[in-house]
């Protein structure tokens, strides 16, 4: 919505106008008025309208004064002179001042409608133009960009230099933030669905107030920023406010309004431990870390950069020993929301993924073994299967009868003891022939088998083809 202020010497006037024409219908709306060209040009200056209709005729500063003088302070505000002495010298002065139009009275409703499509349709372009200029200067970094943005930032009735500052708003839905009555703002683009408010004013009450209109308008989430000062915190101050715009997806709780960016670290306590249950392979600790992180960011304590990081690792982790390697990173948290309706959502996936990919290995296993003996056997043997290992041996190192650990393999793992320790032995082979340069015959040493021959034997059993063609497809 554009703001209009009008300034006449009767009120009487002001009040007709007022009533001429339904502004909002146009996209605007009277934001205030005066009697006195003195008065009107500091209420202009701190109010800063769009457009302002003024008489010519007052006492005092009179109209012409009031847009020589809005026009030598580089005001934006466009004038359109109402007036009714029909003079043309008078009508051609205002142009020379800068006016936007020039109408009589008493008020022709046409007329006034007629220039305030034309105004429309200037303010329109004017923003579009400065928004994409804002944008250009905001990735340069120097000083001629610092000031051409300042610049652009005054010509849209924004000055970083007063008291309150500037702050940044992010919403995230089809549709945009409905910003009646804000002092200076700039609306830029930044994706798909995805606003950025450049604004003068503190909107928090008023955004707490308008929420189950946002809602219902399509907007999922509304982030804000601290207070801006400078140039060059702009870009960041937009970053953290996109950041918080995702706290919708975070808690679960729809278009929630957040301005305070969750202070830390970008890996936080419970996602060095992820990243050290994952390098250690330890399902168990896993499991119980996504649920450690699923109530961090259901209490809005971890934001959607760490949502993004958690996604990656575990999907990555899920894949280790897939025959193509994973490259679905997400980059993007635009990507991970147009996965997933919220954070929870993504954690029961990963947790699924998790399972269906891991729970053949051997931890997962041993989640579900209860005899307490043959974990012990089944540790042992993931730790050694690249020694000489045999049921005979295990069998002296445990104390425990022979037939009895085959029949704990059949039973605990769903497989013989010698096909679980081929397969171990067979994908770490498979491990070093596609990370290594080492000659077959040691690959099949350091995979715990004596003959190469035999190793090449049981290697196609399993994998269908030889070492060597298994190592030229990689």
């Amino acid at each position: 919505m554009y703001k209009v202020f009008l300034v006449d010497d009767e009120e009487m006037v002001i009040e007709s106008l007022k009533a001429s024409v339904d502004w909002n219908k146009y996209g605007f709306e009277v934001a205030g008025f005066a009697l006195r060209g003195e008065e009107a040009f500091k209420m202009i200056a701190v109010m800063k309208p769009d457009v302002v209709f003024t008489d010519i005729r007052m006492p005092g500063m009179s109209g012409l004064e009031l847009i020589k003088r809005l026009k030598d302070t580089f005001n934006p505000a466009m004038a359109i002179v109402v007036s009714g002495y029909a003079e043309f010298a008078l009508a051609q002065k205002a142009i020379n001042y800068g006016a936007f139009g020039y109408c009589l009275k008493p008020f022709d409703e046409g007329e006034i409608i007629g220039f305030l499509k034309k105004a429309r349709a200037v303010l329109d372009e004017r923003d579009t133009s400065i928004a994409t200029k804002i944008w250009d200067l905001m990735e340069e970094n120097h000083k001629g960009a610092r000031e051409g943005l300042r610049r652009m930032l005054t010509l849209s009735g924004i000055d970083l230099e007063s008291a309150e500052g500037m702050k940044a708003i992010v919403t995230i839905g089809k549709s945009k933030l409905r910003l009646d009555g804000v002092r200076g703002c700039v609306i830029l683009n930044i994706g798909f669905g995805k606003y950025a408010y450049l604004i003068q004013e503190n909107l928090d009450s008023q955004l707490q107030i308008d929420l189950r209109e946002a809602a219902a308008s399509g907007i999922k989430g509304i982030g804000v920023s601290g207070i801006i000062r400078e140039e060059e915190q702009i870009k960041e101050a937009i970053h953290t406010a996109e950041i918080n715009a995702y706290l919708y997806f975070i808690t679960g709780v729809s278009c929630s309004v957040s301005n305070e960016a969750v202070n830390v670290p970008e890996k936080d306590h419970s996602i060095k431990k992820m990243e050290e249950a994952l390098g250690k392979n330890d399902i168990a600790a896993l499991f119980d870390l996504l649920d450690e992180t699923g109530a961090l960011f259901a209490s809005g304590q971890l934001n959607m950069k760490h949502a993004l990081i958690v996604y990656n690792q575990i999907m990555s982790f899920a894949h280790k020993y897939d025959e193509e390697p994973y490259e679905d990173y997400m980059y993007s948290l635009d990507q991970l929301a147009g996965l997933f309706d919220t954070a929870h959502d993504m954690l029961l996936f990963l947790k699924e993924r998790l399972r269906e990919k891991l729970e053949t290995t051997t931890q997962w296993k041993l989640l579900h073994v209860r005899n307490r003996t043959f974990k012990a056997i089944l540790t042992y043997v993931d730790e050694n299967y690249c020694r000489d290992i045999s049921i005979s041996g295990i069998s002296k190192q445990f104390n425990v009868n022979g037939n009895y650990i085959s029949q704990l393999f059949t039973k605990e793992v769903g497989t013989t003891f010698t096909q679980y320790l081929s397969k171990l032995r067979i994908d770490y082979a498979c491990q070093l022939l596609t990370t290594t340069d080492l000659p077959i015959n040691e690959i099949a040493e350091k995979a715990g088998y004596d003959d190469n021959f035999y190793f090449s034997r049981i290697f196609k059993r399993m994998k269908g083809i030889t070492p060597s063609a298994y190592r030229a497809d990689k």
